[in-house]
């Protein structure tokens, strides 16, 4: 049921009430004041009855009075007044008295009630009348307002249901009653964001494929590039060993120039799949693994690193410690990109449920809105720390930044990993 419909039954019901005891009320009243009507009547005829007026005189009189009527057979109870079904239920047993006429002759006077029956009863219909006017009035008053007033609302629920195919507009037209306003008001802001958040994810998304394409290049660039020579590079030398067998001192040479090749396609490969995926998490754990990559790191860059573990008992979790690793992976690759840091502090540290991970560099900073527009790299590492149930916090400033990530040891829902490891 509508609002409206809802309003409509509760005015309806109030009338309905506020009717039912005004009746209640009413017919108390009615009942007092015909009583009230015939003891007077009977007392006016006991003071005629003083006036010594003849029996013909004093019976005209009481007979023209519209509240009395004379019984002249009173053993007779067809002269009585008649009454109807609802008279005699709301009026009382008529009153009756004997008075004698100046002659003497004794004259029996019963109160009729039907007058002020008549006039109860005309005012009841009156009233009636005015208590239906003004529930229809109210009714109509009511109902036009309330829809007038609960427009802004449907369009609300318009809106609102056009959210589910993908439809953000601003539909709600404002309105002067103060909670619609304000309910419109978070409407058109949650719009303006739910919109904006499309926008950027649709850009994140081309962004996403992009880096994906990317990728694949750069893949089937050192697959050819490294690998591919190298293997071209094997199957030259056992092509000469073919021509060259009965030279024992080529031979030899090929032999070590095979091994060489062979151990740098594999070196290749591993380094490659470490790219891809960080399968030593398994062996190493994760205070190791992030060690590891931190000496190579400040190997490569040359930028000194102050590692402080404080976790070296952490229990392995694979999709956690792949999480962290990359979060803190991605943070090392931004410091060698653009801080032009020269120290890096790294710390790892646990609580009974949770860990936290930070990492300063007092490089020149950056602004942090323009990094978020930027690239997915940010993005990325708050994506993954909301994968962990956990929170990622940066601090940025011409000094340096530090970024801190705080999760449980424990993540909330492992089927939430789908996300790439990329």
């Amino acid at each position: 049921m509508n609002a409206s419909n809802k309003i409509t039954l509760t005015i309806v019901l109030i009338f309905t009430a506020v009717f039912s005891l005004l009746a209640v009320a009413m017919f108390y009243q009615a009942r007092a004041d015909i009583s009230e009507e015939g003891e007077a009547a009977l007392q006016l005829a006991e003071t005629l009855a003083k006036a010594d007026l003849d029996s013909e005189t004093l019976t005209g009189i009481l007979q023209n009075s519209r509240h009395l009527t004379v019984i002249e057979h009173p053993e007779h109870s067809d002269q009585l007044p008649l009454t109807g079904s609802l008279e005699k239920w709301l009026a009382p047993p008529p009153a009756s008295t004997t008075i004698q006429a100046a002659s003497g002759e004794p004259i029996t006077v019963v109160a009729n009630s039907a007058a002020e029956f008549d006039e109860i009863s005309a005012t009841l219909a009156n009233v009636f009348f005015i208590f239906v006017m003004a529930l229809l009035l109210t009714l109509f008053t009511l109902r036009y307002a309330v829809n007038t007033r609960l427009k802004p609302l449907a369009e609300l629920c318009q809106g609102l249901d056009s959210i589910q195919s993908g439809q953000f507009r601003l539909s709600a037209a404002s309105t002067d009653i103060a909670e619609i306003h304000r309910l419109i008001e978070h409407y058109n802001k949650l719009i303006s964001s739910l919109a904006s958040k499309e926008t950027q994810v649709a850009g994140l998304r081309q962004r996403l494929s992009a880096l994906q394409e990317n990728e694949r290049r750069l893949l089937a660039r050192e697959l050819h590039d490294n690998l591919g020579q190298l293997i071209t590079g094997i199957t030259v030398q056992t092509y000469m060993l073919e021509q060259q067998k009965q030279n024992p001192d080529f031979i030899i040479k090929a032999c070590a120039t095979i091994q060489q090749q062979c151990d740098a396609v594999h070196q290749g490969m591993k380094d490659l799949t470490n790219q891809l995926y960080p399968v030593f998490l398994n062996k190493l754990g994760l205070t190791t693994s992030i060690a590891q990559m931190i000496q190579t790191w400040q190997d490569i860059h040359q930028i000194e690193v102050n590692w402080l573990p404080d976790a070296a008992t952490l229990a392995s979790n694979l999709n956690r410690d792949t999480q962290i690793y990359r979060i803190t992976q991605e943070i090392f690759n931004n410091i060698a990109k653009h801080s032009h840091a020269t120290e890096v502090t790294i710390g790892l540290t646990t609580t009974h449920d949770q860990l936290t991970l930070f990492v300063r560099d007092n490089g020149r900073g950056f602004n942090l809105q323009q990094s978020k527009a930027a690239g997915l790299g940010l993005e990325s590492m708050h994506e993954r720390a909301s994968l962990l149930g956990g929170t990622l916090k940066l601090d940025t400033h011409a000094k340096g930044t530090t970024v801190t990530l705080v999760a449980p040891l424990q993540p909330q829902d492992d089927l939430h990993y789908e996300y790439s490891d990329r």
